[in-house]
C-alpha cells in the first residue's frame, strides 16, 4: 500500500508541474503580444485633424501582417484618413510597431462618434511541428464627441444701434412719470395728451431704429455681392459673413442668441418662437451651407452660385 501511494503521488507531482509550466508557457506568449492605442485629442470641432497611433510590441519570432495596417486595408468612418507613417524600432528580443494616422473631422453639430475596430493578423511558430499558426488580434472600438461649430461671439460691429431692453423702457417711463408729476395740477391737459403720445414715440422711435438697422443689412449684403466680381474672392469667408449677419439678424428681431447653435438646432429655436416657416427654412439653409462650405471636403460643388442664391433669399427679409 505505501508503495503504491507512493507512485501515485510522484504521478500527481509530474502532472502538475507539467500543467503549471503550459500555462506559464500560455501567459508568456500572451506577453509577447502588447497592443496599445491612443488619441491626441477625444473630442473634435468639424475641420480638426487628429493623431490616432497603434503601438504593437511583439517578441522576435512573431511575425505581424503589415498589411492589415495599410491604408487600403483600413477605413476609419466617418474620419478621414489624411497621412500614415510607420515606424519600427527593434528592441532586441522584442519589435515595436507604430502606426501613426492622421484623421480629419468633418462631421456637423454635436454628436457622439467611434473610431472603428479593426483586425489584424500575426503567426507564431508552432511548439512542437515548427508550422506557423496564423491568429488574429481584434482592436477596440475607440468613443469620441464632436462639438458645434458655432463656438465663437456674434460679430456686431456692423450693427450701430440695438432694440431698447426691457430695462431700459422702464427707466425712460419712471423719468417720464417723474417729470409729468410736477406739471399735473397746472398743465393737467398737456400732461393727458402727452401720455397718450408716449406709445405712439416709442412706436416711431423702434420704427426708426427697425429701418436703420435693415438699411444696415441691405449694406452689408450689397457689399458682399459687390466682392464676387473680385478675382480674389474667399467664398468661405463670404459665407462667415453671411453667417454672421443672418446671427445678427435673428439676435435684433427676435432676442435669440445663436451662438453654438447647428442649423437643425435653429430651425427648432425658430419654430419655438413662432417664426415663419420661410424664413426658419432660410436662415437655416444659410448656417448649414456656411458650415458645409467651410468645413467640409472640396467635393467639387459650385459653392459661389449656392451662395447667390442664399444671398438673395436673405435680401427679401432686408426690404
Amino acid at each position: 500500500m505505501n508503495r503504491n501511494g507512493l507512485v501515485t503521488a510522484s504521478l500527481l507531482l509530474v502532472f502538475t508541474v507539467s500543467l503549471g509550466a503550459q500555462e506559464g508557457a500560455e501567459e508568456e506568449a500572451q506577453e509577447d503580444l502588447v497592443l496599445s492605442t491612443k488619441v491626441s485629442q477625444t473630442s473634435v470641432w468639424p475641420g480638426d485633424r487628429i493623431h490616432y497611433v497603434l503601438t504593437l510590441t511583439v517578441a522576435r519570432d512573431i511575425k505581424v501582417a503589415l498589411e492589415d495596417f495599410s491604408a487600403e486595408n483600413v477605413s476609419f468612418e466617418p474620419f478621414v484618413l489624411v497621412e500614415q507613417q510607420q515606424t519600427e524600432e527593434d528592441l532586441g528580443e522584442r519589435i515595436r510597431y507604430v502606426f501613426d494616422y492622421l484623421l480629419a473631422n468633418y462631421e456637423i453639430g454635436d454628436k457622439q462618434v467611434e473610431i472603428p475596430g479593426m483586425i489584424f493578423r500575426y503567426e507564431t511558430a508552432g511548439q512542437e511541428t515548427n508550422v506557423p499558426t496564423t491568429q488574429e488580434k481584434q482592436i477596440p472600438i475607440l468613443p469620441m464627441s464632436v462639438r458645434s461649430t458655432l463656438n465663437q461671439p456674434v460679430e456686431d460691429a456692423w450693427i450701430q444701434e440695438e432694440l431698447p431692453m426691457a430695462g431700459v423702457v422702464r427707466q425712460t417711463w419712471v423719468a417720464l412719470l417723474a417729470g409729468f408729476a410736477g406739471l399735473m395740477v397746472s398743465t393737467l391737459p398737456l400732461g393727458a395728451w402727452a401720455w397718450k403720445q408716449i406709445p405712439d414715440w416709442q412706436a416711431r422711435r423702434r420704427q426708426l431704429s427697425r429701418k436703420k438697422f435693415l438699411t444696415q443689412c441691405q449694406g452689408s449684403l450689397n457689399q458682399l455681392e459687390r466682392r464676387l466680381t473680385s478675382d480674389d474672392v474667399e467664398i468661405k469667408e463670404q459665407y462667415q459673413s453671411l453667417e454672421e449677419l443672418v446671427q445678427g439678424y435673428v439676435q435684433y428681431f427676435f432676442n435669440l442668441q445663436t451662438q453654438g447653435l447647428t442649423s437643425p438646432e435653429l430651425a427648432s429655436r425658430l419654430s419655438q418662437e413662432g417664426i415663419t416657416s420661410n424664413e426658419k427654412e432660410v436662415f437655416a439653409q444659410v448656417i448649414e451651407n456656411g458650415q458645409n462650405c467651410r468645413y467640409g471636403p472640396e467635393n467639387g460643388l459650385d459653392w459661389e452660385e449656392s451662395f447667390r442664391q442664399d444671398l438673395s433669399q436673405v435680401k427679401q427679409f432686408c426690404t
